[in-house]
C-alpha cells in the first residue's frame, strides 16, 4: 500500500520527546503538537496545526515541553501539563487563562477531570496518582503503581490502567477509594474504546539495571477485554515487533506501527491486510483513522514533518 503525501512543514523546533501529536476533539480539521527535545527552553511552545495543509494556526508559550492535554466538555477550556506546570488556556484564542506552579505533581503524563474543579494526573511510572483541585489549588496523592491511562466513566469515577501490576483500577473520587475491576496481564500501552473494551499490547518488566528505571517493554500481542463482560476476551499474537497502535473509529482494524512501517490487521478477518513501509529515516508519530492520515519525521530532522494519506 503506497501512502500519498499532502503536505511538509518545517518547524522552528523538533517534535521527537514532545506531545504525541493530538487531534482537536472539537474540530476534526487541527491538530496540537508541542516542541521536544533540543528545544531551548525559551522557544518551546503548544502548537495547533492544520491537517489540510500543516500551516500553524495558533501558538502559545510553554517554555517547557507539552507531556499531555485535557480539553474541557465546554470546548473552551485546555489543560496542558508540562513537566513542573499547568496551564489552563483558553482554546479559542490560545491565552492564557491560568498557570498553576505551587503543589503540583511533577512530570505527569496522564489527565483527566471531573470538568468542574479537580485534575486527576499520573506519571507512566509513578508510584501516586495525584488529584488537583484547581479552584483551591490544593492537591493530595493516592497510592497506586504505573499508569497508561485515566479515563473518565462519571463525575466521580476513573478508570486508572496500571501496567506493571497488571490491573484496571478504579477510583472514586468522592470516597477517594480505589477497588480492582478488571486483572490483567502486565501491558506496555493500552486503550479503551467507545464501546467499552479495552485493547491492551502486552508487555514484560524490565528490572533494574545500574542506574536504570525499572520498566516495561512491548511484546507482540493485543489482547481485547472488558470490565463490563469479562467472558469475552481475544488475544491477538502477531509475528513481528511493533510498539504503538491505533484502533479504528468502528474497531474493524488495528493499525500497528513501529518507527516506518504500518501493519493495518483486521479485526473481522484476523489478518494483516496492508502494510505501509517508509524510507527507513522516517518515523511515525501518530496515525489518525478519522481522517485516514499520519503524521511523520526524519529522526535526524524532527523539526520538519509529513503528512500522509492513505
Amino acid at each position: 500500500m503506497k501512502p500519498t503525501e499532502i503536505w511538509t512543514t518545517e518547524l522552528k523546533n523538533g517534535i521527537f520527546g514532545g506531545l504525541t501529536p493530538k487531534s482537536d476533539p472539537f474540530d476534526n480539521t487541527k491538530f496540537y503538537i508541542s516542541d521536544g527535545w533540543g528545544s531551548s527552553y525559551p522557544s518551546m511552545r503548544l502548537r495547533q496545526l492544520s491537517f489540510e495543509d500543516g500551516k500553524e494556526l495558533k501558538t502559545i508559550s510553554i517554555k517547557n515541553s507539552v507531556r499531555c492535554l485535557y480539553f474541557n466538555p465546554d470546548k473552551t477550556n485546555i489543560f496542558a501539563v508540562s513537566d513542573n506546570k499547568i496551564f489552563q488556556i483558553n482554546r479559542s484564542d490560545f491565552s492564557i487563562i491560568k498557570k498553576f506552579e505551587k503543589g503540583i505533581q511533577k512530570y505527569s503524563d496522564y489527565i483527566s477531570s471531573n470538568d468542574k474543579n479537580t485534575l486527576l494526573l499520573m506519571n507512566y511510572n509513578a508510584d501516586f496518582l495525584f488529584i488537583f483541585n484547581y479552584e483551591k489549588e490544593k492537591g493530595f496523592k493516592k497510592k497506586l503503581k504505573t499508569c497508561r491511562g485515566i479515563i473518565k466513566e462519571s463525575e466521580n469515577t476513573y478508570l486508572i490502567l496500571c501496567p506493571i501490576i497488571g490491573s484496571i483500577q478504579q477510583y472514586d473520587l468522592k470516597t477517594n477509594k480505589l477497588k480492582e475491576v478488571l486483572h490483567t496481564e502486565i501491558f506496555y500501552t493500552a486503550y479503551k474504546s467507545k464501546s467499552d473494551k479495552l485493547y491492551l499490547q502486552l508487555g514484560k518488566v524490565i528490572k533494574d539495571i545500574s542506574n536504570t528505571h525499572e520498566r516495561i517493554a512491548p511484546i507482540n500481542q493485543i489482547d481485547i477485554c472488558s470490565t463490563s463482560n469479562l467472558t469475552n476476551n481475544r488475544e491477538i499474537k502477531l509475528g513481528f515487533h511493533f510498539d504503538q497502535f491505533v484502533v479504528s473509529e468502528n474497531e474493524e482494524m488495528l493499525y500497528l506501527i513501529h518507527n516506518n512501517k504500518i501493519w493495518v490487521y483486521s479485526l473481522i478477518k484476523n489478518e494483516i491486510e496492508k502494510e505501509i513501509l517508509l524510507n527507513e529515516k522516517a518515523r511515525i508519530a501518530q496515525l489518525f483513522d478519522e481522517q485516514k492520515v499520519f503524521i511523520t519525521y526524519e529522526y535526524d530532522k524532527p523539526n520538519i514533518i509529513t503528512c500522509w494519506k492513505f
